[in-house]
């Protein structure tokens, strides 16, 4: 089983990225008191990116405040998060803090 906080990860992280789901729509027709299918539709519709779990990512990550930290913080964070948004569906585990 994968940790809870593991799995709001990989959650925030798939709408974050944005992602794609199948829709099935079956049409049926009444006729002489029964149910009658008549066709069935399958369109795949897309998910945009959301920027608010791009947010619940960075604060889940960091409890520091973003607005305090450099330019050169800003930086390597947010390589890492690129990284992070590129690595969809493998486990997460966040990058070991460097001295």
């Amino acid at each position: 089983m994968i940790p809870s906080k593991q799995l709001l990860i990989k959650i925030l992280l798939k709408k974050a990225k944005g992602y794609s789901y199948k829709e099935k729509t079956d049409e049926y027709v009444v006729a002489d008191g029964e149910k009658k299918w008549v066709k069935s539709k399958t369109v795949t519709k897309r998910v945009q990116p959301d920027v608010n779990a791009v947010k619940a990512l960075i604060s889940l990550d960091e409890g520091d405040d973003v607005t305090k930290l450099t330019d050169e913080q800003l930086q390597v964070e947010k390589l890492r998060l690129i990284k992070l948004l590129n690595t969809v569906g493998d486990p997460i585990e966040p990058p070991a803090e460097e001295d």
